[in-house]
């Protein structure tokens, strides 16, 4: 919440340019500089970051990734984006910046902060700000009123650097025209399309042809490995018939899980869309409303709503007749809730416009809240308390059993003096495991990590907990061709008929290119058809039915070069394409988009302006690091 107050007192584009590193700031005071000190990690110009300013901010960069992952990061993660070195970096940067800005006159005084905090609705109460209030808002979100000021004061440093930097950011017109053209003038192309499965031999194929392709990629076909186990298990309904649970328990339970007994309010909806964004000119989202209420004429008229969602519906639900099925109101967007939670069974709604584009809701059936008495749950509820105890009970034996192993010294010296059965089974792979053991892919990862003669920690399973100990690996192997022939004789036509694929669209660019000759005079001659796509632009490449690096290649086409240097491929397809007409974007469709283009063109010039003075500051700045303070 506080980080989006701050966004919504400041420029948004500035936030997703720079990230804001939190610096030491004490309420209505002023900001500490580090000078010095034998635990600086790094120095700017004789100007230290400490190795605790340092822990602090990889600590809160953390925390953000996070939250962004649901509280577990994932394994290797940090590692990967190297977010060490990259906090570093980011913290170098803001200094320099922060330099350089203090270097051209552009400084943030505490009063300009004061305010700014001042005047946000959230710690005003009646008007007036409340430091009371501030403070409470400001612990609830784990954030220190110095941390939070100095993320106020960098905003106000970022917008304040930008202003100054924006005179090297203007945009003249003919930019503004070249980059809406460049963006929205049509184009049209003819292809030929080339798919290996219409090269595709039926085989056999003779071995004089399969042993060398064999043994080019042996490694390819390697088996998977196998191992064998012995393995004692704790199952939880073992431990069921000696939980006991009272009355008084059942009743906490369903006092403490309200959630869980009772269902809100559901509705089921039919639904027609034309979908609309953003990037819609002024004159075609009038004209697909105008579109929408000619439908609702109908429908008002008595025509089948199902059928008219069949037949303009732009939704996957069209199909089905707009049918969205039972849904609650929290499972979709508010202003389609909000109307669709307003109508009676059987009525229709005016046209609704959401984020998705443009839609008319018709409500068919209310299925009212619900709420399940304590008597009809407790069944339920003892059900979910003593799979709760039971598996808890068995986590305890199961640990129990495991320290008895390892004072033992081996799985089977523990069984055999606690009289528990243990079990093996044969050789088996990661993909075909034994049925105690299928769907649980982690538990299968962390088998097939273990050594020979390995235990495994307390490994849980569906429905209790194992501990295993690995007997045997057999490590993959190269085949005989004769135990994969199949599957080698089908990579190897596979890769006959891309290749012959491949060479005839070679062959036919190379000929359409010749002087007198024409794609559709060489496709005749390979017994092909020339295909056409719709009129597309560089923001809606889908239009043009090609996948989409297919219509990127085909774009940078023209009348002046109407074919490609080379084919361009797909998977198993391959194109020839040609540039066969284009028409530019119309005036009108850039007069009304002139404005929004400039303001955005005008934010990446920012960016790049800003960009450009920070490398610059960076590259005659005098920079030292101690990496070994990072720890």
């Amino acid at each position: 919440m506080l980080d989006f107050m701050r966004r919504k007192a400041q420029s948004t584009y500035i936030q997703a340019a720079i990230l804001m590193i939190v610096l030491v700031f004490v309420f209505w005071g002023v900001g500490k500089s580090q000078k010095g000190g034998p635990d600086a990690i790094a120095t700017v110009n004789g100007q230290n970051i400490s190795a605790q300013q340092y822990q602090r901010t990889y600590k809160q960069t953390i925390d953000r990734y996070q939250e962004q992952f649901g509280g577990t990061l994932p394994a290797g993660l940090l590692e990967a984006l190297n977010l060490k070195a990259q906090v570093l970096n980011q913290m170098i940067q803001e200094m320099v910046m922060q330099q350089g800005a203090k270097e051209a006159g552009l400084i943030v005084g505490s009063e300009e902060v004061r305010k700014v905090i001042q005047n946000m609705d959230a710690f005003r109460e009646d008007g007036i700000f409340k430091l009371d209030r501030y403070k409470k808002l400001l612990a609830s979100s784990r954030m220190t009123t110095a941390d939070f000021e100095n993320s106020v004061r960098n905003d106000l440093l970022h917008t304040k650097i930008l202003t100054h930097l924006s005179r090297f950011a203007r945009i003249s017109d003919s930019e503004l025209r070249d980059r809406f053209a460049f963006d929205n003038d049509q184009l049209k192309l003819e292809y030929v399309a080339f798919n290996a499965d219409g090269f595709r031999s039926s085989g056999p194929v003779s071995d004089e042809a399969l042993n060398p392709f064999f043994e080019g990629r042996k490694q390819a076909y390697l088996t998977e490995p196998q191992v064998k186990l012995r393995y004692i298990t704790f199952l939880n309904e073992h431990a069921l018939p000696t939980i006991q649970v009272s009355e008084q328990e059942i009743e906490q339970y369903y006092k403490m899980n309200p959630d869980k007994f009772s269902t809100p309010e559901q509705r089921q909806a039919r639904h027609i869309l034309l979908r609309s964004d953003a990037k819609d000119t002024a004159e075609l989202k009038a004209a697909k409303r105008k579109k929408l209420e000619a439908i609702l004429a109908l429908a008002k008229a008595g025509k089948d709503f199902g059928q008219l969602a069949r037949e303009n519906s732009e939704d996957a639900s069209g199909k089905n007749g707009g049918d969205l099925g039972f849904f609650s109101k929290g499972q979709m967007v508010p202003p389609f809730a909000e109307a669709a939670f307003a109508l009676k069974e059987g009525e229709i709604s005016p046209i609704v416009e959401t984020q998705f584009g443009l839609h008319l809701i018709k409500l068919e059936k209310i299925k009212p809240a619900n709420v399940t008495t304590l008597a009809a749950a407790k069944e339920q509820i003892i059900a979910a308390l003593k799979a709760q105890r039971g598996k808890d009970l068995t986590f305890q034996l199961a640990n129990q059993a495991y320290e008895g192993i390892i004072q033992a010294g081996s799985l089977d010296k523990y069984a055999a003096n606690a009289a528990t059965p243990v079990q093996a089974t044969e050789y088996f792979t990661q993909a075909s495991p034994p049925p105690a053991m299928a769907g649980q892919p982690a538990l299968l990862k962390t088998i097939f990590g273990l050594k020979k003669g390995e235990l495994s920690s307390l490994l849980e399973i569906k429905g209790g907990y194992a501990i295993v100990s690995l007997d045997e690996v057999k490590e993959p192997q190269i085949p005989p061709l004769a135990e994969v022939r199949a599957r080698v004789e089908k990579d190897f036509l596979d890769d006959q008929a891309q290749a012959k694929a491949k060479d005839a669209a070679v062959a036919l660019l190379a000929q359409a290119k010749k002087e007198g000759s024409s794609l559709a005079a060489e496709a005749e001659k390979a017994k092909t058809h020339v295909l056409e796509t719709s009129f597309f632009t560089r923001s809606q490449q889908a239009a043009s039915g090609l996948p989409a690096p297919v219509a990127a290649q085909g774009l940078n086409l023209s009348a002046a070069s109407p074919y490609a240097k080379e084919i361009a491929e797909d998977g198993t397809t391959f194109y020839v394409l040609h540039f066969k007409e284009s028409k530019p974007a119309s005036e009108e469709a850039f007069a009304s988009q002139k404005e929004a283009l400039r303001k955005m063109l005008t934010q990446e010039k920012q960016m790049q302006v800003m960009g450009a003075w920070l490398a610059y500051l960076q590259s005659r700045a005098k920079i030292t690091t101690n990496m070994q303070n990072k720890e």
